[in-house]
């Protein structure tokens, strides 16, 4: 008699976070069902290389024969190449957990436009004729299959799809992504976990981390995976804390400098803008704090919307100092980069590789008297990465070279991201027959899952860790 066919396949190929940490997306198919779970972009520190790896043919599916996509939260990594296959075709269902839409809906407008103008570059430099990987009008196609749901509800979608969206700590909207998935009777479940919040120490404006007991598959994140030395806990959070004073005080009141902060549009930014009213509002502060992002600004205003309670008390509180300023036309900007104004000025990107923070840092990197202060994870061989790099002593900005002389400082624990000790208590804890290992660089995966076994091993648990590659192919 032949054996059954398993039909529940979950696969890893062209997924760049199989790999690294960038380009989330996982194939599931079922005897009914083809979902995608994140529809992210690749991004590096080369336009060129990651347009071409973003608008590669998908091996494994036809964005028509999509029929589902669920989305963890919205960093572009996670969800902004989804225009491209609405505009391959593609007509999926996009599941958002509640509050993402409009957010989504300006952050994805926001990527078109620096998409068509990236390809514009790539045409110019390379003799190229391409198209946009895609444009507003693909856009607003797309947002026209998102749905918002609940979190911590299981969603019925038909007798062999459910789903839950279970909070991750990320960031405000971000979740981590249960399916029920039924085949002949018997239902599996998988937990994508998206990326993982740090736990232990309070940050504003997230929802708070929940963790899951029990899926018969885990794909879990790893971004700090090889990073068991670095420590985000409240200890170093209070250090932080201090330490953002410190410069602020320094170089703006004593030495009429200006602090450039790189940041994300979304979360990191109103954070951040947070805690620098926190710190300095109740000192003799009588300097600027300009946040000079359109979209930024604009996502200030939806989180408004948003927050309740204590939470949008404070929020206001923040909204009314005398101090903040929003920078929104780009004149004002321009403006702005062209003062000697001693000031704090955030602006995006946080990685540095596009946005108005170019700008600013043309004029702070040779600077001696300016400070470029990071916050959290930078992926390796992007800008924000290279000006960490203390053995760096000229960047290029925009094909010109610039001498490193202001001064750079990080923050560490304010990262969005689970440490290591996190990511370890967590899988391990979970009741699962395998965890893959993935969003993370070979080592992360390699260093987590080495000790990820010796302490599941220490729990007597029998489950398989497994670290993913762009061949990877599972049977559930």
């Amino acid at each position: 008699m032949k054996k059954k066919q398993n039909n529940i396949r979950v696969s890893f190929v062209d997924e760049p976070a199989a790999m690294d940490v960038t380009g989330s997306m996982v194939y599931v198919k079922t005897d009914t069902h083809n979902i995608l779970i994140d529809v992210g972009l690749h991004q590096s520190n080369s336009k060129y290389d990651d347009f071409l790896v973003n608008k590669r043919r998908f091996k494994e599916f036809k964005p028509k024969d999509i029929d589902y996509i669920f989305i963890s939260h919205l960093h572009a990594d996670h969800v902004f190449l989804s225009p491209r296959l609405y505009k391959e075709g593609c007509s999926a269902k996009m599941i958002v957990a509640q509050d993402n839409y409009r957010i989504m809906h300006r952050m994805a407008e926001d990527s078109a436009y620096i998409i068509e103008r990236d390809i514009e570059l790539i045409n110019n430099q390379h003799g190229k004729n391409y198209d946009p990987l895609y444009t507003i009008e693909d856009v607003e196609r797309t947002m026209n299959y998102v749905s918002e749901y609940p979190v911590m509800e299981k969603i019925v979608v038909d007798d062999t799809l459910s789903f839950m969206l279970i909070p991750n700590g990320h960031l405000l909207g971000s979740v981590q992504i249960l399916l029920y998935l039924k085949q002949n009777n018997i239902e599996k479940t998988l937990l994508f976990t998206g990326d993982i919040g740090n736990s232990k120490v309070h940050n504003y404006y997230v929802n708070k981390f929940t963790p899951v007991d029990h899926a018969d598959l885990v794909i879990g994140e790893s971004t700090y995976g090889d990073r068991p030395d670095l420590k985000t806990g409240q200890k170093e959070r209070n250090n932080d804390i201090e330490k953002l004073f410190s410069i602020i005080t320094q170089q703006v009141c004593e030495m009429h400098g200006q602090v450039i902060i790189p940041t994300f549009a979304n979360h990191r930014l109103q954070f951040l803008t947070t805690m620098i009213y926190q710190v300095m509002k109740d000192y003799d502060f009588p300097y600027k704090v300009y946040i000079d992002t359109p979209l930024g600004i604009d996502i200030f205003n939806e989180y408004r919307k948003i927050l309740s309670g204590d939470e949008l008390e404070l929020f206001d509180e923040v909204l009314n100092w005398d101090n903040l300023v929003f920078v929104r036309d780009a004149e004002s900007s321009k403006a702005l980069v062209h003062s000697n104004e001693p000031c704090v000025i955030l602006s995006t990107s946080g990685m540095c590789n596009n946005g108005r923070i170019r700008h600013h840092l043309k004029k702070a990197v040779p600077n001696s008297n300016a400070t470029v202060l990071f916050v959290g994870f930078s992926t390796p061989g992007s800008l924000a990465a290279l000006l960490k790099d203390k053995n760096v002593k000229s960047i290029s900005i925009d094909n010109k070279q610039y001498t490193c002389r202001c001064a750079s400082f990080s923050l560490k624990s304010l990262s969005g991201h689970a440490p290591f000790c996190q990511l370890l208590d967590y899988y391990s804890s979970i009741n699962t027959n395998r965890i893959v290992l993935h969003h993370g660089s070979e080592k992360a995966k390699l260093t987590l899952k080495e000790k990820l076994t010796s302490e599941l091993e220490k729990k007597c648990k029998s489950t398989r860790v497994i670290v993913a590659n762009s061949s990877l192919k599972i049977s559930l």
